[in-house]
Order: structure tokens, then sequence, then C-alpha cells
């Protein structure tokens, strides 16, 4: 390597200490000018590209550094790092247990195998692998950070608060472990401290888009009815399988139960309430970011929440302006139009609570459900006799989004 090349290697390795990927980029090309092999500089190249989520690229050169040198032990993790980017779980656990098998006594090789393990829902395993990281290195504040996240999601709380305090003990900047604070801060209720742990998480790491979806979560839970049904949620997801089944079923068990007694006032009551319970934990989430949308705090909603937003608002309007012309005008199949459009609305306002794989196809059923509706409104208006297929077709197909909605 020449003089120009091991200068441009130590202004990138500065410039990535500072943070400042792209920069650090610019230098490392520069030096792998000189010499395009160097696994070093491959694997440097690869993290400046991974400080920039450019996940991909950092893929593919932390692989071409791989086949240069099949022991270089950073390699494996940006590797890693990058496959985890990708959602390439099994691979990129794969990839650090290649780095764990070349340097076993590397604590910080031990957390990243639990922050993916993590990723793919196996807390128990990543806390254990958190234990061996922590019994290499005890004062290993990222190690105590996902202990606590890791514990968090094992739904044993009083530890994961232990595992908190002890990480901002160790660094008082960790984000993980403000995450965590602001979680835990949200199963008590939320409010400010909640808001607090968020904030602080996002200042030391403005992109972290779990900080800023927890952000967004605790600023909607100072909203009571919000943070009632956030505190159930949250009790809900603890629980087995099936009891988490049962209760999304039970609103609808209870409605055929009822249906006997519907002369009853006790029964009619709890029907209300019933009703009442379904309709606002299915629209009070696309209200509140609505409401999100209108404040100063607009940036912490990301762009998938601002569209179900969107959509949410859209299809709420059009359905009560289907059933203000329908009422004023006399047409009572745009009362069942009205209904149909209102649980499009609802469904399809929760569309970023849904796996990405299967958003689109509640994309494509909204997209033709409004062009049923206005087939159907604008040919009643025009005296096309017949559309009442469409209408239950609009009507049954929200039904249908609201389930799917609920399991996807």
């Amino acid at each position: 390597m020449n003089e120009t090349a091991a200068a441009a290697e130590r202004r990138g390795q500065a410039l990535l200490d500072l943070g400042r990927g792209r920069e650090a980029e610019e230098q490392f090309r520069i030096a792998l000018a000189a010499t395009p092999d160097d696994p070093d500089l491959l694997t440097q190249l690869a993290q400046a590209l991974l400080e920039q989520d450019r996940h991909q690229e950092a893929h593919d050169v932390s692989r071409a550094a791989v086949g240069a040198a099949p022991e270089h032990v950073m390699a494996y993790s940006i590797l890693s790092a990058s496959l985890a980017g990708l959602e390439r779980l099994p691979e990129a656990r794969e990839a650090v247990r290649r780095a764990l098998g070349l340097a076993p006594h590397f604590a910080g090789l031990h957390v990243q195998e639990a922050r993916v393990l993590l990723a793919q829902n196996l807390p128990a395993e990543a806390l254990a692998s958190v234990a061996r990281a922590r019994a290499l290195h005890p004062e290993d504040a990222d190690a105590a950070a996902v202990q606590a996240a890791a514990l968090y999601d094992m739904n044993r709380f009083g530890e994961a608060q232990a595992a908190v305090h002890e990480a901002l003990r160790l660094d008082p900047e960790s984000v993980v472990a403000h995450r965590v604070q602001g979680l835990l801060a949200l199963r008590r209720g939320g409010g400010a401290p909640a808001i607090q742990a968020h904030r602080t998480a996002l200042r030391l790491s403005p992109t972290d888009s779990g900080a800023r979806d927890g952000l967004a979560v605790s600023l909607k839970s100072r909203n009571p009815l919000y943070g009632l049904l956030l505190r159930y949620s949250m009790w809900l997801q603890a629980q087995p399988k099936a009891l988490r089944l049962g209760m999304v079923i039970l609103p609808l068990v209870l409605t055929r139960l009822l249906r006997p007694f519907d002369d009853q006032p006790w029964a009619t009551a709890l029907l209300v309430l019933v009703l009442a319970y379904v309709v606002l934990s299915w629209s009070l989430e696309p209200l509140m970011n609505t409401v999100l949308l209108l404040s100063r705090d607009r940036h912490v909603l990301g762009r998938p929440e601002r569209l179900a937003t969107y959509a949410f608002l859209g299809f709420a309007g059009a359905g009560l302006a289907v059933l203000t012309v329908g009422l004023a005008g006399g047409f009572s199949l745009f009362q069942t139009l009205a209904l149909g459009l209102g649980l499009w609305a609802m469904s399809i306002g929760s569309a970023h609570t849904v796996r990405a794989g299967r958003v689109k196809v509640l994309t494509i059923g909204a997209g033709v459900a409004a062009v049923l509706a206005t087939v159907a409104f604008a040919g009643t208006l025009a005296g096309v006799g017949g559309l009442g297929v469409a209408v239950m077709t609009v009507l049954l197909g929200g039904i249908a989004s609201l389930w799917f909605t609920a399991f996807a």
C-alpha cells in the first residue's frame, strides 16, 4: 500500500469513529484503488456502508472480504449485520456463528448473536448468548442492554428493569436501554416517563426506527382511552396463543349469545358495550395517528403510518358522505355501503401493523373496495339498478379485511 492509500485509510478510520459513514466510504475507496483485494479495507468499507444503512452494498463488499480472507472475524461480523439489515436472519445467524467459531472469547460477537436471535423472536436463546457475553465482559453495557431487551420479550419485567438500570449505569447513552426503559414505562401506563425515555433514545440515535415508533406510541398513550387499550393489548400479548385467539373472537361469540335476549335492557346495554369496544379498538389507533399528524410531533410517524392514516381518513370520509347522501335522499342501500366503507376504514387504518409481506394483499383489497363503492354510489344516483351485489361485496370485504388485519 502506498503512502496516499495508507493516509486515506487512516482518515477513513477516523471518520468512521465519528459516525461519518459517507465521508469514510470515500476515503476507503481511495485506499482500495491501490489494493482492491485488501480484506481489511473491504471490511472497513462495508462498515462505512452499513453506517449509511446501505445493507445490500455492505453485504456485497463484506462477502468479498470474506472471500479474500476466509478467517477474517470482523468481515463475518459485518456480513452478519448486513444480512440482518436485509432481514435474512437465518443467514445472519450463520455468519455471526462463523465469526464466533474463529473468536469465541470476543464478547461483542455473543451480543451480536443475541441481537439476531431477538430479531428471530428467540429471546431465551438470546439471553443465553448474552450470559456468555457478560461472563467474558461483565462491564459490557451493550450486553446489559440486550439482556434487558431479552428479559422484556420473555415478560420478566422486574428483571428487565434491573438490567436497564445496570446498562444505564455502565453507559448512560445506551439507545437500547432507553428504548426498553420506554417500553417498561408504557406497560405502567405510558405518559411522561415513556415519552422521555423514547425521546432520549431518538436523540441519541435519530435514525432508530424502534425509538421513533416507541415515541409515537408514548405520545398517543397520553390519551386515557388509548392508554387503557394499550395496556390491555400488552397484557394480551403476554398471554398464551389460545387465550389471545379466544379474546379476538370473544366479541363475535358474545353478539351471538346475546341475540335471544335482544329485547332485554341488560342485553342491549352489554351489546352496545361490546360494539363500542370493537369500534374503539379498531379506530383509536388511526384516530390518534391523525392527531399526531396535526401536531408538532408529526415527524415521529413513519411513511407506513402516514399512508395508513390517510387511507383511513379517505374511507371514513367517504363513508360519512355516503351516509349523509343516503339519509337525505332516501337511498337505503347507501347505509349498507357506508357501513362497509367504515369497516374498510378501520382495517386499512391499521395497515402499518400488518406484516410487510401481507400489506399488499390488504392494499389491493382496499383498492377494489374503493372502485366498487364508487361504481355503486354513482350508479345508484344515476338510477342504475342491480348494484346491491357491489354494495354487499364492499360490506363482506370489509368484514373479511378486519379479520385479515387481526391475524396478519
